[in-house]
C-alpha cells in the first residue's frame, strides 16, 4: 500500500465526459478558485471583525 497523494495530476485538454473527471483542468480550476474565494472572504471577514473591535474600544475609551 502506497501514500495517497494530495495533488492531482491534470490533463492538458478536457474529454468532455459527464461527469467530469477528477483531473479535468476545468474542474481543477473551479476548485482552485471555489478555495481562494472562500480564504479571501474570511480575511475580508476577519478585518471587519478587527475594525468593529477597534471602533467600539475607541468610543468606549472618550
Amino acid at each position: 500500500m502506497g501514500k495517497k497523494k494530495d495533488t492531482i495530476k491534470v490533463k492538458r485538454k478536457c474529454c468532455h465526459s459527464k461527469p467530469a473527471c477528477k483531473s479535468c483542468p476545468i474542474v481543477v480550476l473551479r476548485e482552485a478558485l471555489r478555495e481562494s474565494k472562500a480564504a479571501e472572504a474570511e480575511k475580508s471577514r476577519k478585518r471587519q471583525r478587527k475594525k468593529a473591535k477597534k471602533a467600539s474600544l475607541e468610543t468606549t475609551e472618550r
